[in-house]
């Protein structure tokens, strides 16, 4: 029986455009804003997505969706031993 892997996924870049002006930093963000890191925290051009987030959730919707990762179903690898 041949088992096919799955390839590794590499990270999707972040396909919502966040104008520089719009753009959070650690000190500029307010309790209401999406804390998704967008960029090197190591770099000058790195911030925080700063969109509307609902009550109770660390993200924006969009950054909910892409930060959700549905569960693999999984295999029932348990074969009982014949009793002897």
């Amino acid at each position: 029986m041949n088992s096919i892997k799955a390839s590794p996924r590499l990270p999707q870049r972040d396909d919502l455009k966040i104008p520089v002006k719009e753009r959070k930093t650690v000190e500029t963000l307010l309790p209401g804003d999406c804390r998704w890191p967008i960029g090197d925290p190591l770099h000058q051009d790195f911030h925080f997505c700063g969109k509307h987030r609902a009550d109770g959730d660390p993200y924006c919707e969009h950054h909910m969706r892409q930060g959700f990762q549905a569960s693999r179903p999984r295999l029932n690898h348990y074969r009982p031993r014949a009793l002897t």
